[in-house]
């Protein structure tokens, strides 16, 4: 068993000698990461700026469709992402809508460059024509492929270390949806 050696004389301010480091990050780095995003290559090969958000961040947002709530939850209470089981598209139709729903609203919290906007409906809930739509320095969330904003959701919730894995299981995902 470790044990801690007491020091001698009390430890109350921990401030190191001038010039001496703690290993400690200062809080001026973390705010500038956060701020600032994380630069992510995606996919398709493209490199966007996010910010993590993490299902806890998402939920309160109002980014999770109610369906998809039980499944979320879960996560949250196991500390990671939900699995591909858990997102199985080939059981449950509704739920492709929910997903897609879930992932482009992440898109849109999460991607801070290039400029992400959401779709514009018309007067019967439907996506403007792409031609009608006004055109700048900016992309419609459903101008990204949906692998890359899985991808990003993917980094949103879990960061960086399954990215490789979620690459592999995406494709055969993807491959056993049906084409419409």
């Amino acid at each position: 068993m470790a044990t801690a050696k007491i020091p001698d004389k009390p430890t109350n301010d921990r401030r190191p000698s001038p010039g001496q480091s703690t290993g400690v990050t200062q809080a001026s780095a973390w705010k500038n990461k956060v701020s600032d995003g994380i630069e992510l290559e995606v996919p398709s090969g493209n490199i966007c700026l996010v910010r993590a958000g993490g299902l806890e961040v998402f939920v309160k947002q109002g980014l999770v469709p109610n369906t998809l709530m039980p499944i979320v939850q879960e996560a949250m209470t196991k500390g990671k992402p939900p699995s591909q089981d858990q997102l199985s598209l080939e059981d449950n139709p509704k739920l492709l809508e929910d997903v897609i729903e879930m992932v482009n609203n992440m898109a849109l919290f999460c991607v801070i460059e290039p400029e992400l906007r959401p779709v514009i409906l018309d007067e019967g809930g439907l996506p403007v024509d792409l031609r009608k739509r006004p055109q700048g320095n900016f992309l419609y969330v459903d101008d990204v492929d949906f692998a890359d904003k899985m991808f990003i959701f993917n980094f949103a919730v879990g960061g960086t270390a399954d990215l490789e894995k979620f690459r592999a299981e995406l494709d055969q995902q993807l491959e056993s949806v049906p084409a419409r």
